[in-house]
């Protein structure tokens, strides 16, 4: 063979060796290093420490740091989704911000499976270790509120560590908010008590308070201690709202010669929602946000509203004025959305007890679920013509107890029916309470209540 020959056929063999072997990437326990061919892949996908094109780790394996795609997970207050989990990665997460299988991030990854961040949100129906809730999850010590109109939580859950519930929802590191209501009682982002969005925890059993127009948080309702009468006429009394050991719970009073006249009594309350007035306004005895995600809503969009009471009782020590009741009230607008002037338009007020020398003007009745009331006195232009009044009785005379249920939407039907109210008009609070005037005392306990719309009840909530 000529030399030339030789040569030629000696230089084809080594380059298809060369090929060859750079064909097969690295050997075993080679280190590879940025920028070398041999190390890299076309697609991204499958090298040691590679990630896929939409930001995804590969199989097996993710650099220092993982490799975070749109939407993953942080390592402090990242909210993962529901999404699936990618398979074996070393912290990498996937396009929806699940966390991987198993893995745990040296660097600002996503957490494992499993794994909730420190102070982290979860997904939905979770609940992280700080508390914070999913819609419909329950954290430790509380219940969880609805979200919407007045909501609480959101669907993916809220709340970094230590987050408080503000205006409109929970926040913290990865925290979602609600819309517009009490955060409340659905819980807080962090360890500590569960607040509502006024910063009030919930109740325990023990709990009282006695300063003017403070309140028991019993989730999504308020125990109120409500002297506007006597706070008006610069009267001192004495009143406290209590929740006593077995969970009953009430107020007890005692009022002198204030000169209210049946015109200025005090109202100790349970309160469900929100008052119809406007933030700010001097008629609002009451905190200017909904304590449930229920109310307010509007007549038309109610297919069944109700309270149910277990044995409410008033016992009285010195009677002058006093009535024990049920009421809700009626706006033109949102009070939610039209917070400086929702237009208050209409009070509606049933009595189980009350003391007698009151006049009734006015006749007709209403069956409203478990008893029968009969109207009273009607007033188109209440409180120096700013909304009207509608006082009904309970049918067979005054009584100092009650328990059972009050069909709270027959009476809003008897409204429309009747007094050609609007379907359009919003409803925007439940209350129970009692009226007290001059030289009245005694005490007023429950032992449970019920408020429902739509079909969704709430009782009462403690703390622990």
């Amino acid at each position: 063979m000529a030399p030339s020959t030789s040569i030629r056929l000696a230089l084809t063999l080594s380059s298809a060796l060369l090929l060859s072997h750079c064909s097969e990437g690295p050997p075993s326990g080679a280190v590879c290093r940025p920028g070398e061919a041999a190390c890299e892949s076309p697609t991204g996908a499958g090298a040691t420490g590679g990630t896929s094109a939409a930001g995804a780790p590969a199989t097996g394996g993710a650099t220092s740091g993982g490799a975070s795609s749109t939407g993953g997970a942080s390592a402090s207050g990242g909210a993962v989704s529901a999404g699936t989990t990618s398979s074996g990665g070393a912290g990498g997460s996937t396009t929806a911000g699940a966390p991987a299988t198993g893995g745990a991030t040296t660097s600002g990854g996503a957490p494992a499976t499993g794994g909730a961040p420190q102070g982290g949100a979860t997904a939905t129906g979770g609940a992280p270790e700080g508390g914070a809730m999913a819609t419909g999850g329950v954290p430790a010590g509380g219940t969880g509120a609805d979200a919407g109109a007045g909501g609480a939580a959101a669907a993916a859950g809220s709340g970094g560590a230590g987050g408080m519930n503000a205006s409109g929802g929970s926040s913290g590191s990865g925290g979602s908010s609600g819309n517009g209501g009490s955060s409340g009682n659905g819980g807080n982002g962090g360890s500590g008590p569960v607040v509502d969005q006024g910063g009030i925890p919930l109740a325990k059993p023990g709990d009282s308070k006695n300063t003017s127009r403070s309140y028991l948080n019993l989730g999504d309702m308020r125990l109120i201690a409500n002297k506007w009468g006597s706070d008006e006429l610069g009267c001192n009394t004495s009143l406290r709202v209590f929740v006593n050991n077995d969970k009953s719970f009430g107020w007890e009073f005692d009022r002198g010669a204030c000169g209210g006249n049946k015109e200025k009594p005090d109202y100790p309350e349970i309160e469900f929602g929100i008052h119809p007035f406007g933030a700010g306004n001097a008629l609002a005895t009451t905190p200017s946000f909904s304590s449930t995600a229920l109310l307010p809503i509007q007549i038309k969009n109610i297919t069944s509203a109700s309270v149910v009471l277990d044995s409410l009782n008033i016992a009285i020590q010195r009677a002058s004025t006093y009535n024990l009741n049920f009421e809700f009230w009626l706006s033109q607008r949102n009070p939610l959305t039209d917070t400086a002037n929702p237009g208050v338009h209409a009070e509606l007020i049933t009595f189980f007890g009350w003391q007698d020398g009151w006049a009734c003007d006015k006749s007709g009745s209403v069956q409203a679920g478990d008893v029968g009331f009969g109207l009273c006195h009607q007033d188109d232009a209440w409180a120096g013509g700013k909304w009207r009044y509608y006082q009904f009785r309970r049918n067979g005379g005054s009584s100092n107890s009650f328990s059972g249920r009050i069909d709270v939407k027959g009476l809003m039907d008897w409204l429309v029916n009747n007094a050609g109210y609007s379907r359009d008009l919003w409803v925007t609070r439940f209350e129970v309470g009692s009226e007290i005037d001059d030289n009245t005392a005694g005490t007023v306990t429950l032992k449970n209540i019920t408020f429902e719309v739509n079909g969704t009840s709430k009782s009462p909530v403690f703390g622990q």
